[in-house]
């Protein structure tokens, strides 16, 4: 076809042929994409998704998130693109990058059957679906596991190793390398890169002190 032409709406066989690209190119990441790739099939079939197209990939995303769902077509022209930050790979057990799998896999049932939130933000569709499978997600996305699950339960079929307590993530996020430093009066906060800020708040009158940060969880990106 020339590129005058009218493009063709993107068929299964565009997902194919990327899946089958993936398991037969010598890259550094074929091994879990292959593991991910049975798991994001058996989900979809074990838990009856009908999610007609998914694209996995794994990428560098930022520190704060373990993986994330685009809504809509990514820069290729292809929807249901999933990405694993490879940040974290290495140091999580296969159970919880599984958990990150599903998470990310209930996005794309939710583009495909449901109605997404604002932005692709976790809402209460979302977060009924995601319980009924043992996720326990909040409004940010921070996933804990229910003691008991149908998602326990499929990987301990296969032979997976998962904790019987309901689980929260093993790895904390990492602290801001900023050099901004939070403040706050009574009344709101602010960040400044000065060591020693002084400064009054016109709205309370109350002098800025030095406020302490958390590093807070890693969550799913939306």
């Amino acid at each position: 076809m020339s590129i005058e032409g009218a493009a063709p709406r993107p068929s299964a066989k565009i997902y194919d042929v990327l899946a089958k690209h993936q398991i037969e190119e010598e890259w550094s990441g074929r091994e879990l994409i292959v593991e991910l790739r049975h798991w994001a099939t058996r989900f979809i079939v074990e838990f009856k998704l009908d999610i007609p197209e998914v694209v996995l990939c794994l990428d560098r995303l930022p520190s704060k998130c373990f993986g994330h769902f685009r809504p809509g077509h990514n820069g290729l022209g292809l929807k249901g693109e999933i990405a694993i930050n490879t940040l974290y790979v290495r140091r999580r057990p296969l159970w919880e990058i599984l958990g990150t799998l599903l998470h990310e896999l209930l996005h794309a049932w939710q583009q495909a059957h449901g109605k997404p939130g604002k932005r692709n933000h976790h809402n209460a569709e979302f977060r009924e679906k995601a319980e009924e499978l043992g996720l326990l997600i909040d409004r940010s996305g921070v996933t804990t596991y229910a003691s008991w699950s149908p998602f326990k339960e499929v990987l301990r079929r296969f032979a997976v190793e998962v904790p019987d307590a309901q689980s929260a993530p093993s790895i904390q996020r990492p602290k801001s390398k900023s050099k901004l430093k939070k403040w706050s009066c009574a009344c709101t906060n602010i960040r400044v890169a000065v060591s020693d800020f002084r400064a009054r708040c016109l709205k309370c009158g109350h002098e800025f002190q030095p406020a302490e940060s958390g590093g807070g969880e890693l969550s799913e990106r939306q």
